[in-house]
């Protein structure tokens, strides 16, 4: 194999395409008839790699729940596309997801009409719904027992998904160093050009036909310390208001007066019992144009790139047939088998349930979904006997939000890459001491033995005093 490699390197030597040019005319013209029909050959069966996509089957919704769930793992998915279909396109996928014994991630409450309604106007049904939400997220937060989420399960699998990818990358250097293009002869990285533009293709296309225009996502998590909130602007009521989107609403938060946190209790660091991630997803019934025009753009790509990866690879010379046979093989592989691996992390990562998807029909029903969440605190409720109660907090688009007060921001690129990875906000990071007109410190008042102890060692001091040479 090094050998053969080496041939390659040295035609592409000087990187001047006339020299590469002669250089490879001199070599095909000493090969003898039978290698140059096992050269043309391999060419044909590396051509057959612009059809993977056809050989990984019909997409799912599992690559977009995990890219929700974990952002990074479900772009290592991507990667392993290799041009094929990676999401649904269809509403109908996303919403039975969850039905018959199909293993999902999470949960779903979907509020899809089949007729369209005015903004203003709010159904019993939606009512029904709404409540419906609201209880499956008290649910989680409020059970007993801790579900973590199965990092150690995850992360072998993302480990399985890289090591794949790995192997397909080593095929696609070994081909691309020892085949020669002869009308791009001093390119020495053409395969993974190709690589690089069926994927972007691919990703893109797929996204121009997501069935989902806007998409807003809130970390739910308990706190696991005793937390007074005070001052501080109430964050509901911009919801309220119809003439303002969640966008609009979303970019006033960094200007909205912060409340104030205080621990009070034990401060040792202590890990949230239980978390979710909640999706809100705004259908896309095709009423816009600029989506229009980018789903016909990316369906031109998607056409071109195929007819250039063919081309490309059906005239490469001087590849071997074992090479391109290991790196079909090998490609292959990291598709099919990645595939695998992903339905495999969201059998073991389904038994928590970290995901809960609401699909919508407008903005404006997004905006009433985030409010109801917004307005989410178990503090001060009555709870069963024996049933500790916890606050919660809630992180969107980067902004901490506690008893419907903004307390706190973080980058929001730590939930966007890492997802439920990411640790909850650390309260403690804006602990406060109360102020000196509020503090009350708490006295216990002496018990009847201390009082007796206390008055016997007053009168023994009395006595002292009054006959020093008693003692």
């Amino acid at each position: 194999m090094a050998k053969w490699m080496g041939r390659g390197i040295c035609i592409r030597a000087f990187s001047v395409h006339d020299v590469c040019y002669q250089t490879l005319e001199d070599t095909l013209g000493e090969l003898n008839n039978l290698r140059s029909a096992e050269y043309n050959g391999a060419a044909g069966v590396l051509a057959l790699l612009p059809t993977i996509g056809a050989l990984l089957g019909a997409p799912t919704t599992e690559i977009w729940r995990l890219l929700t769930v974990v952002p990074f793992g479900g772009g290592l998915a991507m990667t392993l596309s290799f041009g094929g279909a990676i999401l649904p396109i269809r509403i109908q996928d996303y919403e039975n997801d969850f039905s018959g014994d199909k293993v999902a991630l999470g949960s779903i409450v979907t509020f899809r009409a089949r007729k369209p309604r005015a903004d203003d106007e709010t159904t019993e049904e939606e009512f029904e719904k709404m409540d419906a939400l609201v209880e499956k997220v008290e649910a989680r937060m409020r059970q007993d027992e801790s579900q973590r989420l199965a990092k150690g399960h995850l992360w072998l699998g993302l480990l399985g998904m890289v090591l794949l990818f790995i192997g397909a990358q080593f095929a696609m250097v070994v081909v691309e160093q020892g085949g020669v293009l002869p009308w791009w002869c001093t390119s020495r990285w053409w395969m993974h050009l190709w690589y690089f533009m069926v994927t972007i293709t691919a990703v893109a296309e797929n996204w121009a036909q997501l069935p989902f225009k806007e998409t807003w996502k809130l970390f739910v998590s308990d706190i696991p310390y005793d937390a007074k909130i005070r001052g501080g602007d109430d964050i509901v009521a911009p919801f309220q208001k119809p003439a303002n989107s969640v966008g609009q609403v979303l970019h006033q938060l960094a200007s909205v007066k912060a409340g104030t946190v205080t621990l009070y209790g034990s401060k040792q660091k202590t890990a949230p019992r239980n978390s979710v991630l909640i999706v809100v997803s705004v259908i896309n019934y095709g009423d816009q144009r600029i989506g229009s025009l980018f789903r016909l753009l990316s369906k031109c790509t998607s056409i071109a790139t195929f007819i250039v990866g063919t081309a490309l690879f059906a005239s490469v010379q001087l590849l071997a047939l074992p090479m391109a046979v290991m790196t079909l093989t090998l490609v292959l592989a990291a598709g099919v088998f990645g595939r695998a691996i992903i339905g495999w992390i969201v059998v073991g990562v389904s038994k928590t349930e970290p995901l809960l998807h609401v699909i919508v029909n407008s903005t404006h029903e997004a905006q009433k979904v985030i409010k109801r969440i917004l307005e989410l605190d178990t503090y001060g409720v009555e709870e069963p006997e024996g049933h500790e109660n916890r606050r919660l907090q809630i992180e969107l688009n980067g902004h901490i939000f506690v008893n419907q007060r903004r307390v706190g921001h973080r980058s929001p690129w730590l939930l966007r890459s890492l997802g439920v990875l990411a640790q909850p906000f650390d309260l403690r990071k804006l602990d406060s001491p109360p102020p000196s007109d509020v503090y009350e410190k708490e006295i216990t008042p002496p018990n009847e033995l201390e009082l007796g102890l206390l008055r016997n060692r007053v009168h023994m001091e009395n006595n002292g005093k009054q006959d020093p040479d008693r003692y």
